[in-house]
């Protein structure tokens, strides 16, 4: 049984560290609405001394750039998220301080490794502590007891992290590999939970062969350029995870849903065995001793209210 890892991030990636173009800001007067774009325009007809018909073609050209500009300036390109209509409102649900707190370190063996690195090298990429995870259960293909066998995965890692979760319950929203961070008819002015589902390789690819799960986050950069996650995706195989409760194996199928919440906070794959986040899923025990210290790591993260 294998665990996979979604290394390309669900949803749809609009800006990331190393693709993100830096914000740009328009200095000086600028135009009032489309009144401005006109009033522009004019001038710069008025300055103009042409033939007739290219005066005409260069009227248009004129039109078309100045009302660019004017959108561009309504409607500016942020490096966070990409055009602001894809995004919602900032520091939605944000606390002034952790909502949680990481456990110590813990001894012991093992190590861990993480999906992504913030641009210094040193850091990685985990969730704004000081606001909670909120998640939804597909209802589509939900076995008997999938969301109470969700509930308790969930408990675990953020007990392990010290990241406070919220459970928004069932959503209907089915599964799909390209999941929009940011949906405001179905979940309103904030990010999109974390979205855990029971789904087959027909509705996700990656399914197929002997992988049970699939969990990864998506990221988003502020202006600083500091990554932060703001929503994830988990994809349990349903004729697996069924076959897994079927055999009395609950230990194991909690095991993969916990894997996979592992890599939604950010900790990739070891070659450990012993430890949850082995590409096998551990001994079905949990987060062991490795994926604790790596969780504790990323129960530290970034408040960012601006995101």
């Amino acid at each position: 049984m294998r665990q996979g890892t979604s290394a390309r991030l669900p949803g749809r990636h609009r800006a990331a560290a190393g693709d993100d173009s830096e914000a740009t800001e328009a200095s000086g007067h600028r135009p009032s609405g489309v009144a401005g774009a006109v009033a522009t325009t004019r001038r710069l007809w008025s300055q103009l001394r042409l033939p007739h018909g290219v005066r005409s073609a260069v009227a248009l050209l004129l039109v078309a750039v100045t009302l660019g500009v004017w959108l561009w300036q309504v409607r500016p390109f942020d490096s966070r998220h990409g055009f602001g209509v894809d995004a919602p409102s900032a520091g939605i649900g944000a606390a002034r301080a952790p909502l949680g707190a990481p456990p110590s370190m813990p001894g012991g063996q093992g190590g861990y490794t993480f999906m992504r690195m913030q641009g210094n090298g040193a850091d990685p990429v985990a969730y704004d502590p000081c606001r909670p995870i909120h998640f939804v259960t597909s209802s589509v293909g939900l076995p008997d007891g999938g969301d109470a066998l969700v509930r308790e995965a969930v408990a675990a890692m953020s007990e392990a992290s010290g990241l406070r979760f919220v459970d928004d319950g069932l959503t209907d929203e089915a599964p799909t590999p390209e999941r929009d961070p940011f949906q405001p008819d179905r979940y309103g002015d904030r990010w999109a939970p974390v979205y855990i589902a029971f789904a087959t390789p027909q509705q996700i690819p990656r399914l197929a062969g002997a992988t049970v799960g699939l969990g990864g986050s998506t990221p988003r950069a502020a202006a600083d350029g500091v990554l932060v996650y703001v929503t994830g995706s988990v994809w349990l195989d349903v004729a697996a995870m069924d076959d897994l409760l079927a055999a009395g194996r609950r230990d194991s199928a909690r095991a993969v849903v916990e894997h996979e919440i592992g890599h939604v906070l950010g900790l990739d794959h070891v070659s450990d065995a012993t430890q949850l986040m082995s590409e096998t899923g551990g001994s079905g025990a949990g987060p062991a001793d490795g994926d604790r210290r790596g969780l504790a790591i990323l129960g530290r993260g970034v408040c960012r209210p601006d995101l």
